[in-house]
């Protein structure tokens, strides 16, 4: 049938012209002019017209339909491309290929999830509901999944049987998809080293971005000494990027040169650098931290108040135990942070009650799992094998403990579900909440909490090698950087216009 042949050809390219297409489907309908077959595969086509305009009119905060923008438009072009309409279908098949191509984090996965969950739900025209089905992950840290009602599905888009089981998992979409060798041997050879994840991320991450740079059929194979250079300059000269950015791909070029391929390197003198420029932190005002901490609520104001009272680093603050903090002592022991160093800084007396009521909380949550026999908390190095049952016990389990259970990022598939601590990003989106409402006209994020402390701290007049040690720096150049401020109360210079004016 010829018309049935134009109509199948035209719901194909549905999304790129969804006005078009929707009164074309209708027209269609009302000459009752279509097979049973091509009714299916319309009926799980939908129309799209003005999405933009429907996102820029959601109550969404900006940076999130920003995000949610650009996913969609990535969803699109794919589409265009590949000739497919907008499905359930298309979109795992769309989240696959991005897998695939750029080997995304967790928490990058859940932000493309997110997006195109909107788009279903919010955007189209919907011609039938029960087609319409979320691809909202469930609720977990290190494990981001997908819905599975991918079954009994039309053949859509040319993507072969519909009525396949789609990947549920990023684990699963990853073994459909195997990673590079090379960047499975660089995972190895970092967990050889005993590596942070956070420095096993980011090395990752710079190697992606080389490998792109490069633009190579042989990928990772091409990649040496002289595509590292020509990267490096292209970050200096074509991104101005901070001499610190720079450093860190120098660093995760260089590792990956020589601890996994093997390569003999020689100067790395000849390459463009980045400008060193002269850093300030970020410091907020005693004032200004008042505001703030009357904004947070609930364990969050316990956890901003300590990073503050203490100087932490938002990991260490997160990665906290119980037997971390010495109540009669009024010591509070930070383990194997930034170099694998310990460290102890004073802890505020004023936190003593308000950190006594938390305990008997989280002592109850400790007690619940016991109970349901959860599997203890993470233990770090060797103390799992040497200590077994070092896990179930109260001392170690975390002071800040998150709602629901989760697997370990680095864990396999089959590795057990456990009691983990909050995430860095939960503790800092309260905080970035909270400084907008105490209307604070400054840069906000949890690290500025930890430089208010050393400036506040000098300008009580605490010893800078005091100071270094509370800190944690290696070298004490690190810590003069907030010598600025007592710099700033020792010059007394009148400025012209104000000696001017007071004349006058």
């Amino acid at each position: 049938m010829v018309v049935g042949q134009n109509v199948s050809e035209h719901a194909r390219v549905g999304l790129l012209g969804p006005q078009c297409c929707f009164a074309f489907c209708v027209d269609f309908l009302l000459l009752q002019l279509c097979e049973r077959v091509i009714m299916c595969e319309l009926m799980t086509i939908l129309s799209f017209p003005k999405w933009s305009d429907s996102l820029e009119a959601a109550d969404l905060p900006l940076k999130e339909r920003d995000r949610h923008r650009v996913i969609i438009n990535w969803y699109l072009g794919y589409l265009k491309r590949e000739s497919s309409p907008v499905t359930k279908v298309s979109a795992r098949c769309f989240i696959e290929h991005l897998v695939e191509a750029r080997h995304p984090k967790q928490w990058q996965l859940r932000q493309w999830t997110d997006g195109l969950n909107w788009f279903f739900r919010e955007a189209p025209i919907r011609r039938n509901v029960s087609e319409v089905h979320s691809l909202e992950p469930k609720e977990t840290s290190a494990e981001v999944e997908m819905s599975s009602d991918a079954s009994n599905v039309p053949n859509e888009g040319g993507f072969g049987d519909g009525r396949q089981q789609y990947a549920h998992t990023l684990s699963e979409i990853q073994a459909k998809v195997p990673l590079d060798p090379w960047y499975e041997e660089t995972v190895r050879l970092m967990r050889v080293r005993q590596m942070a994840l956070r420095t096993e991320e980011s090395y990752l991450g710079w190697i992606r971005r080389m490998e792109r740079f490069l633009q190579h059929k042989d990928g990772l194979e091409a990649f040496d000494e002289a595509g590292l250079k020509r990267f490096l300059s292209y970050l200096a000269v074509e991104e101005g990027v901070a001499a610190g950015t720079q450093r860190q791909a120098l660093n995760a070029g260089v590792f990956f040169l020589r601890e996994v391929r093997k390569m003999e390197l020689g100067d790395f003198s000849d390459y463009v650098k980045a400008n060193p420029r002269k850093y300030y932190p970020v410091v907020y005002s005693k004032g200004e931290i008042s505001r703030l901490l009357a904004e947070v609520r609930g364990q969050w104001s316990l956890m901003a108040r300590l990073q503050y009272g203490c100087g932490l680093r938002i990991s260490e603050l997160c990665r906290l135990r119980v037997k971390d903090v010495d109540l009669e002592r009024g010591k509070l022991y930070i383990r194997a942070s930034k170099g694998d160093k310990d460290r102890c800084v004073p802890l505020p007396k004023c936190l003593k009650e308000a950190l006594v009521e938390h305990l008997q909380e989280v002592r109850k949550v400790h007690e619940a799992d016991r109970a349901a026999n959860v599997p203890g908390v993470f233990m770090p190095g060797a103390l799992d094998k040497k200590m077994p049952k070092a896990g179930r016990r109260w001392e170690w389990f975390w002071l800040f403990p998150m709602k629901s259970l989760s697997r370990d990022p680095r864990g396999e598939r089959d590795a057990p579900r456990r009691r983990h601590h909050i995430l860095p990003r939960a503790y800092q989106k309260e905080l970035s909440i909270a400084a907008v409402k105490a209307q604070i006209p400054k840069r906000s994020n949890s690290h500025v909490l930890r430089h208010s402390y050393a400036t506040h701290l000098l300008e009580n007049g605490t010893n800078i090698r005091t100071l270094q040690d509370f800190l944690g720096h290696a070298c004490v150049e690190t810590t003069m950087i907030y010598l600025h401020v007592m710099e700033d109360q020792q010059d007394l210079t009148v400025s012209p216009l104000d000696a001017l004016e007071g004349s006058s």
